[in-house]
């Protein structure tokens, strides 16, 4: 977006420029209530309009954004918050990932029951010795 935008600033800049140097006479102004002729050169008065303008323009453009930059500073301060919720959060997966892997360890120290004993097992009948 700056950059279209300064590929359109740029151009004008120079055309309002060329335009001012071209006219190059006087122009006289009264103020009515007190009666003041001011002769002013045409060159000067467009490049200081335009240059008002433009300043106008771009201090507008920063108090319409007031609301815009307002919430992005409140979104900052959420996501600050949510990250550091994120770290704890991880720290305790992570201590949780650890208790698994020494879980996990544990009971491959434990001798394995072969699949021919399993399966006996699986078969057999247990006896109620409540006789």
């Amino acid at each position: 977006m700056n950059f279209i935008r300064r590929l359109i600033e740029i151009p004008l800049i120079i055309i309002v420029i060329i335009f001012a140097v071209i006219n190059n006479d006087f122009a006289t102004f009264t103020l009515k209530p007190f009666d003041l002729d001011i002769t002013v050169s045409l060159s000067v008065l467009i490049l200081v309009l335009f240059f008002a303008g433009y300043l106008l323009g771009r201090l507008d453009a920063f108090v319409s954004n007031a609301p815009l930059r307002a919430q992005l500073r409140q979104q900052k301060k959420t996501n600050k918050a949510l990250n550091k919720e994120h770290e704890k959060l991880h720290e305790k997966f992570s201590n949780l990932q650890e208790d698994l892997e020494t879980l996990k360890q544990k009971e491959s120290k434990e001798p394995a029951v072969p699949f021919k004993q399993r399966m006996a097992n699986f078969f057999s009948f247990k006896k109620n010795n409540e006789e």
